[in-house]
Order: C-alpha cells, then sequence, then structure tokens
C-alpha cells in the first residue's frame, strides 16, 4: 500500500498558543543507515531551502527543523489537500559519535545527514598474516 501525503508525515502536537503561531509541524519520515564508520540519514523535508533548515547536535541528541514558507494562492482554493507546515524531529545516537564533522546536504526535497563515528570506536579489520 502507498501512503497517502496525508498520511505519510504525522503532524507533532503543540500547544494551541504555539500553533496559531507558527501553524502545522510535521514530523518528516526519515531512514537511518549505519554504513559502519557513519550513520545516514535521509529525511524528506519538502518545500523548504537549505538556508531554512537546522541541523544540531547536542548531548548525543541530533536534531533537525525545517521552516516552509507558504505557497502562494491562486485565486479562491476549491480544495486544498497539502498542509504547509515546518519539520521537526530528533533522534537519541548516543556515544561515539563526533559532533563536530557532522554534515548535512540539502537536494530535491531530500535532507542527507551523515554522522561520523569517532576513530577509536569505528569497526575495523585485522589482517591476518601467516607466521
Amino acid at each position: 500500500m502507498i501512503a497517502s501525503p496525508q498520511t505519510s508525515l504525522a503532524p507533532e502536537r503543540q500547544t494551541a498558543a504555539a500553533e496559531a503561531d507558527r501553524g502545522l509541524t510535521y514530523r518528516p519520515n526519515v531512514d537511518v543507515a549505519d554504513c559502519g564508520s557513519e550513520l545516514v540519514l535521509v529525511a524528506d523535508i519538502p518545500g523548504s531551502v537549505a538556508e531554512q533548515i537546522d541541523v544540531s547536535f547536542d548531548d548525543g541528541v541530533l536534531a533537525i527543523t525545517a521552516t516552509v514558507r507558504g505557497r502562494p494562492q491562486a485565486g479562491n482554493p476549491v480544495r486544498q489537500e497539502y498542509g504547509v507546515g515546518d519539520y521537526r524531529r530528533s533522534f537519541q545516537i548516543g556515544e561515539g559519535f563526533d559532533g563536530s564533522q557532522i554534515a548535512a546536504t540539502y537536494r530535491n526535497g531530500v535532507l542527507t545527514v551523515r554522522v561520523p563515528r569517532l576513530a577509536a570506536v569505528r569497526p575495523r579489520t585485522i589482517p591476518v598474516t601467516a607466521g
């Protein structure tokens, strides 16, 4: 079954005052892959621009927030199914990662975040020699 645009992002609940000020906030779908030397997170964040996306890492928590500008209205809408809102998601990453080397790229509505492991905890292969 293919998820519809309405069910693919679950809006987070906010206080009534915050919702009135900012509109909806969505939890983007994220794929996380353990690539040995790094974690790679791929998040769907359509409608934003790189300058309005914030990726932070503090105390083992990787946080992603993104602002989305509203769409311009053309005429009187007859039906609107696509909600416009900001994105917010966070992950408890844990120890053993180098927060100073995290890199993020945004292209075509997809945010890719690379979180490298510290060299001391990276998996490594030990060569075996004949002796």
